[in-house]
């Protein structure tokens, strides 16, 4: 098999083979690397495929391996900093500086979803990138989350994905029995919302976005719900609670002035998220959760390698 006749099989899957790595890593910035390093390695092992008709099974062992050879030299899980320490009072504002040795959880852009669904899959395409989904999936082994993902997100069956993973096939079921009994039984700040995004939902996001944009802070705190959690990598200030978010944005507002503030609305992570400009610059990627018509859970991710990334996907300028 010649490289031109590996590429027309391979290409097809690389959009859900970019998603998987991104599952498996915690970290979009690093997923295209992956990708490569695993149409580098299906190159070299194309003799090994010995039926082309069972090309996805035979890809995805390669990536699952090469993203757990990656693993394998990290000595951190990448996380959300409520999931490092205890939250910060209400009147931390502005955040701490970066924790730079922190390995924290990026967001994916919406934009890579194209052609990564698999009708075969446990988990709906939107469900299984979901952020809290992801760090759900960054506390458990290397071993177990490769079980579940392919298993119940990429869709192999149970003989592929023991075969993927080297292993018997009692083993790997062993193995994904304990990933699912450990992300059922995830706190509900991990676990997505097992619901369609509605048109009120969207609301929320606008008049969000329009509060900002005209700093109107009483308009904003009219959207935030009693259990809102704000983060803001790489700080690792953390906000839990009503009565404190009120108090942090309010400083944030005082802060900014009348410097000029606009947003603009992104799909991250298959939920709800916008842009958000300050003096014209692309300062953050906000991943937003909605629930009860109400802002439950804010993620400011403000580290330069995020936002390279979604800026690919925003206007040129700002609106």
């Amino acid at each position: 098999m010649n490289e031109t006749e590996l590429s027309t099989i391979l290409e097809p899957l690389r959009p859900a083979l970019r998603v998987h790595c991104y599952r498996m890593l915690g970290s979009a910035s690093d997923s295209d690397d992956l990708v490569q390093e695993t149409m580098l390695r299906a190159w070299r092992a194309r003799d090994s495929l010995a039926d082309p008709a069972r090309v996805k099974g035979w890809v995805f062992r390669i990536a699952t391996n090469a993203c757990l050879d990656e693993l394998a030299k990290r000595s951190r899980a990448r996380v959300l900093a409520s999931q490092l320490g205890d939250a910060s009072p209400g009147h931390a504002y502005p955040p701490a500086a970066a924790l730079e040795d922190a390995a924290w959880l990026e967001p994916m852009p919406d934009a890579w979803l194209a052609g990564a669904s698999d009708p075969a899959a446990r988990y709906t395409l939107r469900e299984s990138v979901a952020l809290a989904f992801v760090a759900a999936l960054q506390v458990l082994s290397p071993a177990q989350r490769a079980a579940l993902l392919l298993r119940d997100v990429v869709g192999l069956s149970a003989e592929e994905a023991a075969e993927a993973l080297d292993q018997s096939v009692s083993a790997t079921n062993s193995v994904l029995h304990r990933a699912r009994v450990a992300i059922e039984g995830a706190s509900d700040a991990r676990v997505p919302p097992r619901r369609e995004l509605s048109a009120d939902d969207h609301r929320v996001i606008e008049k969000y976005m329009q509060a900002l944009a005209s700093h109107d802070l009483d308009a904003m705190i009219a959207l935030v719900h009693e259990d809102l959690h704000t983060t803001m990598p790489p700080s690792p200030t953390w906000i839990a609670g009503y009565a404190d978010n009120v108090v942090f944005y309010r400083g944030m507002f005082e802060r900014w002035g009348d410097e000029d503030v606009r947003c603009v609305a992104i799909g991250v992570n298959g939920g709800l998220g916008c842009a958000f400009y300050r003096g014209g610059i692309l300062r953050a990627i906000e991943a937003i959760e909605v629930a009860d018509g109400k802002i439950r859970r804010m993620h400011h991710f403000m580290q330069p390698a995020v936002i390279a990334q979604f800026a690919t996907f925003l206007p040129s300028c700002v609106p």
